[in-house]
């Protein structure tokens, strides 16, 4: 039997699991042109694992209001208080 090192049994085993993923995906595009309904659901269901396209923009967004109140805030207590 011919014993692997690590490296490259990890590297076997990563090949080994994108091959079967893209040939998964391409059989589901088989199956989805057939226009079944089966291929409908799971289209649906491995939507939800889809990383959501506005996210990053949404977290910069709030990253930056963070940023601007904090600014304000340092701000109003440069400032003396008017009496």
């Amino acid at each position: 039997m011919i014993e692997l090192s690590p490296g490259v049994s990890t590297g076997l085993a990563i090949a080994f699991g994108l091959a079967a993923v893209i040939c998964i995906m391409v059989l589901l595009v088989l199956w989805a042109r057939r226009r079944s309904t089966g291929a409908v659901a799971v289209g649906a269901l491995l939507s939800l694992f889809a990383p959501d396209p506005t996210f990053e923009n949404s977290i910069k967004l709030v990253e930056e209001s963070k940023l601007l109140q904090s600014e304000e805030d340092e701000e109003g207590e440069d400032r003396d208080p008017a009496i």
